[in-house]
């Protein structure tokens, strides 16, 4: 950079302004025209850009050398303190490398197209870049509740009651049956049952001691 010199070969005060400009600029690993650029860089409507370049997507990754909302080149990416892939990084993530671009190269260098049509993208909506996903929870299955078990009614049978009159005293292991056959009952054990009536309400359930009429 060339500097204005006075008749004595001393610098004006503008150009040691720029002189210091210069020098915060090399202390600082940064090229002299980020410097200067960043102060009098006008500001940006970056999602209008992002729209004209990529559909307002952030995430774009069409395959065609450039990435993001931005559509930013590798190299430029990078050399401007990009990380990874563009494409994968945030909005906010975007735009800070964009206006370390923009302060480097100007507006229109970087973006030569959509700067000169940014106007008709302003206001429309841009996607959101890309969030990680989360994993998803699996569906806890439902336990099925078991139907409730009918109980089958209770039938209380009436059990043969002993004849005050009868001349048998049932023993253990009897039945009608054997009686009647033992004691050569005629009409066998259904005429033992018809001289009970009242008394044998159930032939196949009597009881020892009790008494019936053979």
């Amino acid at each position: 950079m060339a500097f204005n010199r006075g008749k004595q070969g001393k610098q004006g005060s503008a150009a040691r302004t720029i002189a210091k400009v210069a020098a915060v600029g090399i202390i600082a690993g940064a090229p002299l025209g980020l410097a200067v650029g960043t102060a009098n860089a006008a500001p940006v409507d970056w999602d209008a850009l992002a729209q004209c370049e990529a559909s307002g997507n952030w995430a774009a990754n069409t395959g065609n050398g450039y990435y993001g909302g931005l559509q930013f080149n590798p190299q430029t990416w990078r050399a401007y303190g990009g990380q990874g892939n563009p494409a994968n990084a945030s909005r906010e993530q975007q735009i800070a490398v964009a206006e370390r671009v923009a302060a480097g190269q100007g507006v229109q260098n970087a973006w030569p197209s959509c700067s000169k049509r940014i106007g008709a993208y302003v206001g429309k909506k841009t996607a959101p870049a890309p969030k990680q996903a989360q994993p998803q929870r699996k569906a806890q299955p439902q336990q099925r509740q078991a139907a409730p078990v009918q109980q089958a009614p209770v039938v209380v049978v009436e059990g043969s009651k002993s004849n005050p009159n009868g001349n048998y005293e049932i023993k253990v292991g009897d039945t009608l049956s054997k009686i009647a056959e033992a004691n050569k009952v005629a009409g066998g054990y259904q005429a033992i049952v018809e001289k009970n009536k009242g008394f044998i309400t159930n032939p196949d359930l009597i009881f020892p001691g009790h008494k019936i009429l053979i």
